[in-house]
């Protein structure tokens, strides 16, 4: 019989800080305040002085430091600097972190601050996704593989956000940015310099070419999953810092107003009042999560703003994790691009193997043929375990099985929106929050690891392997065909590992058949 996934019971579950609060958007400041006006203006005509006053003074010291165009309509129109759109951000593919800090220490604290450009300011323009995306993110990531000054090698905004600017230039949807750079590139701060007055001028079919010399390898979004519901995601703190710890800087839309704008100048971290929280008035901003520091306010995350160097600590400000929690509605991991001393590399650096859900003990495993491992002795029938893959290179992971007609089907990904990109590297513990389950049906199972450079389409993957006939192991590597590298050499321990130089569209294969009774 198949491999079946049970849920884990609440404490073998990954754990996450929770938002506690949502936001609806812009424009509940204003509806708010419409019987509260009424009433003052009914009993004192006069008071409408002080209400304009009120509203101008709003404006210039909240309006001229959003992600928006400056329009007198401030509060309410601060979420065009980033619009949220929840069904693109639902397609966009999940990140799979690695498991928890006891496999995978975390440093305490690390920031990429050394590699970031210097904090200009985006003025009177909504163009913060450009600013988080291609000045800030993307150049951090080009200064950590090149070894290079930031400030000399810094991306332009305008390139990107010109390609995806909502009308007006009043904003744009983050998921579009990340596109743009991962399949169009980007082209340096000089080549097109910025203007806040515009955002018409397109980029040049010559701009094109150059700019595709730049291209980001790809993206997933750091969220729990789709346990909530369209919208309501929550941000996955560990994965954020997973990212960080490897080089990685994280591109978040977060709501902004009150406290953020009007009192950080010169302040190191904010701190949101009691008000903060309803996030009546607020607006979606674009930011770049830099680094953490776990004793920080408890432990906070570190944000490189585009309002200039004024704003915060040059430009730079402290969010504690359970307000960036609350306060963050998307986020985006880059894929790392390697760095001078460690490139990326296409060989394979994989171990793997079964581990016990209960006991955490390995399930001892010996090699029986070619690519094809067997459990030495026989689990129990209900036995629950989950399998463990690490990898020191970047690698795409699929996991299938065997149904009760022979037929192949896929563990994992677990759904179409979850990457099998392993990018961040170091130890994954398969199925995230469930195990997989021994029947009490038949004596054997089967389970087939795919790693690839590339990434594989497993559907058309499963369909290849049920057209064909013969054993389980053989279809499998027949489906694979070319990409099937011969001549690994496996080491054998509590994990089963391996290393080959493997060309781009090589192909690793494990077969494991687990004995039960």
């Amino acid at each position: 019989m198949p491999i079946r996934m049970v849920e884990d019971p609440n404490e073998k579950r990954s754990s996450n800080t929770s938002r506690n609060t949502r936001s609806t958007g812009g424009g509940g400041m204003g509806a708010a305040l419409i019987p509260l006006l009424f009433s003052l203006f009914r009993k004192n005509p006069k008071s409408m002085i002080f209400v304009i006053i009120a509203g101008i003074a709003i404006y210039y010291f909240a309006g001229s430091k959003s992600c928006n165009s400056g329009d007198s309509s401030i509060m309410s129109s601060l979420f065009t600097g980033l619009d949220f759109n929840p069904e693109q951000y639902d397609n966009v593919e999940i990140f799979e972190p690695l498991a928890d800090n006891v496999n995978n220490p975390l440093p305490e604290k690390i920031s990429l601050e050394k590699f970031a450009p210097q904090r200009l300011n985006q003025g009177q323009q909504g163009s913060c996704v450009g600013w988080g995306s291609a000045y800030s993110a993307r150049t951090i990531l080009e200064s950590i593989r090149t070894g290079k000054n930031p400030n000399d090698i810094a991306f332009s905004p305008s390139f990107l956000y010109n390609q995806i600017s909502l009308d007006g230039c009043q904003g744009a949807y983050l998921n579009e940015a990340m596109d743009v750079m991962k399949g169009e590139g980007l082209l340096p701060f000089q080549q097109f310099p910025y203007n806040e007055n515009e955002c018409s001028k397109k980029p040049s079919a010559a701009q094109m070419q150059a700019a595709a010399a730049f291209k980001m390898p790809g993206y997933n979004r750091l969220t729990q999953g789709d346990t909530k519901g369209i919208g309501n995601e929550q941000v996955d703190m560990l994965a954020i810092k997973q990212n960080l710890a490897q080089g990685a800087p994280v591109v978040i839309g977060m709501m902004v107003g009150g406290s953020f704008m009007q009192d950080m100048m010169g302040a190191d971290v904010w701190i949101p009042t009691s008000s903060d929280y309803n996030m009546r008035g607020f607006g979606g901003h674009c930011m770049t999560v830099i680094g953490y520091d776990d004793y920080k306010e408890g432990g906070a995350f570190q944000l490189m703003n585009s309002w200039g160097s004024e704003w915060g600590k040059n430009g730079l400000a402290w969010v504690r994790y359970q307000d960036f929690a609350t306060f963050t509605k998307e986020a985006y991991g880059i894929y790392p691009m390697g760095n001078p001393n460690k490139p990326l590399s296409n060989k394979f650096n994989v171990a793997f193997g079964l581990v016990n859900t209960e006991t955490n003990d390995h399930i001892a495993l010996s090699k029986t043929g070619p690519y094809i491992f067997k459990t030495i002795k026989p689990i129990a029938k209900g036995d629950k375990f989950k399998i463990e893959v690490t990898n020191s290179q970047e690698c795409y992971t699929y996991v299938f099985g065997k149904e009760t007609d022979g037929s192949n089907y896929t563990l994992f990904p677990y759904t179409e929106k979850h990457s099998p990109y392993c990018g961040i590297t170091g130890t994954r513990l398969f199925p995230k929050d469930y195990s997989m389950q021994a029947d009490d049906i038949g004596n054997a199972d089967f389970i087939a690891i795919v790693v690839t450079k590339q990434p594989l389409d497993y559907k058309s993957f499963n369909d290849k392997v049920n057209s064909m006939q013969g054993n389980y192991e053989n279809k499998i590597a027949d489906a694979l065909g070319g990409q099937l590298l011969d001549g690994i050499q496996w080491k054998q321990g509590e994990t089963i590992g391996f290393e080959t130089n493997g060309g781009d569209d090589g192909a690793v294969l494990m077969v494991i058949e687990i004995d039960k009774n």
